[in-house]
């Protein structure tokens, strides 16, 4: 008996070993060596510029993590499908990217029907998303367990310009343009709302379709309200299209009426429309999220990292404001997942978001996240087009049409 015992020992030694070896987790998408994340977003179409430029931003900060050794010991692997900025191609994807891939969590999408589509694919199969390149307050409130903002809301960004519109310039003409969408919605109730506060409405709207440069029906109502300014919902291409169509009328007309302010949402992706708009960009608004990254971008630490970054994994790819806000969004998602520890969870990973307060990512901004509040970054940057660049307004008068 002794004897078999000796005999079967290395055996069973073997065993023992194989399971004590064995991680002490069995999450999707997470090994020993690697963290695997999703991304829909778009790659291709009218809004393409979004989804890369984005892509970029999550890579570049992905690859200077894995070069270091990754997070505890795994590096973080990214598989990307393009949605074309189309509700039905998110939710194909991310169904997937979770069913078939098995990614541990989705980051970054673009949009906010497309965040909306796939709302209820993460809700039935416990899969987060972080950081989606939308500030719709729908999908911030009521708060939801399984998205995860970085950026500030558009509420926020629309606040910030009607009080520079209304209570500093004193103007009380506000109308709205906007992609007829969940997106475009979301800006227009945000505008609503902060005119409300003040007894006032837009007086005028105008809506033009996703994926599509139809405004000319929507330049005309707005153009015959006379507004001060124009609240704008939309892509670069469509913005740019509405706000060049207003300069050139006004010239070719010779109207006696100044052109009103236009200010842009931080998703309509400055850089480009900046790029279509060229002579008519000048003393247009955007309301950012990330600060800008030209000399008084360098003042803040993370943005100069972004810069380094991206010269060295991009260095054909011009920055943008939208890669930066993929940079930064992925430098939050990292701290969390070093936070999370080695024996990483979906659930573990979303309480430990929750549970980040204060956060420096040297951006002029804090983190914040709680239970009851999934939004990180409180911040807005407005800014100003100045000979094709960007510059972020101190003083409201610098706004002021002629």
């Amino acid at each position: 008996m002794h004897s078999k015992l000796v005999t079967l020992l290395p055996a069973v030694l073997a065993l023992i070993l194989s399971v004590v070896s064995l991680p002490a987790f069995a999450e999707p998408g997470v090994t020993g060596t690697q963290v695997t994340i999703g991304m829909s977003t778009a790659l291709n179409g009218a809004a393409s510029f979004l989804g890369t430029s984005f892509k970029m931003g999550v890579e570049a900060y992905l690859n200077s993590v894995n070069e270091a050794g990754g997070v505890h010991g795994r590096k973080i692997k990214l598989i990307a499908y393009d949605d074309g900025y189309e509700p039905t191609n998110a939710v194909t994807n991310a169904t997937k990217l979770v069913k078939e891939d098995g990614v541990f969590g989705l980051l970054g999408n673009v949009g906010t029907p497309t965040a909306l589509a796939i709302r209820k694919l993460l809700a039935e199969e416990k899969v987060f998303l972080f950081a989606p390149f939308t500030g719709a307050e729908s999908l911030r409130k009521p708060v939801d367990r399984y998205l995860l903002h970085y950026r500030a809301s558009y509420n926020q960004e629309t606040e910030v310009f009607i009080k520079g519109m209304v209570d500093v310039l004193g103007y009380r003409k506000v109308a709205v343009f906007y992609q007829d969408d969940g997106y475009g919605k979301a800006v227009l109730d945000g505008a609503t709302l902060a005119l409300n506060r003040r007894s006032l409405a837009p007086v005028a709207t105008g809506t033009y379709t996703r994926n599509f440069e139809n405004v000319n029906e929507a330049l005309d109502r707005i153009m015959s309200a006379k507004p001060d300014a124009v609240v704008m919902a939309g892509t670069y291409s469509a913005c740019a299209k509405f706000i060049t169509l207003w300069k050139r009328k006004t010239l070719l007309e010779k109207r006696k009426d100044p052109d009103p302010v236009f200010m842009n949402v931080s998703f309509v992706g400055p850089d480009r429309m900046a790029m279509l708009l060229d002579k008519y960009g000048f003393g247009v608004v955007v309301t950012q999220v990330v600060p800008p990254f030209n000399t008084e971008g360098t003042n803040y630490p993370a943005v100069t990292e972004y810069l380094y970054a991206m010269n060295r994994y991009f260095p054909l790819m011009k920055p943008n404001f939208v890669s930066l806000e993929g940079y930064l969004a992925t430098k939050v998602f990292v701290e969390a997942l070093k936070r999370a520890g080695k024996n990483l969870t979906r659930e573990g990973f979303i309480d430990t978001v929750e549970s980040i307060k204060g956060l420096d990512i040297q951006a002029g901004n804090k983190i914040s996240f709680a239970k009851d509040d999934h939004q990180g970054s409180q911040t807005v940057y407005p800014t100003i087009i100045k000979g094709g660049k960007f510059f972020l307004i101190d003083d409201w008068t610098v706004a002021r049409h002629p």
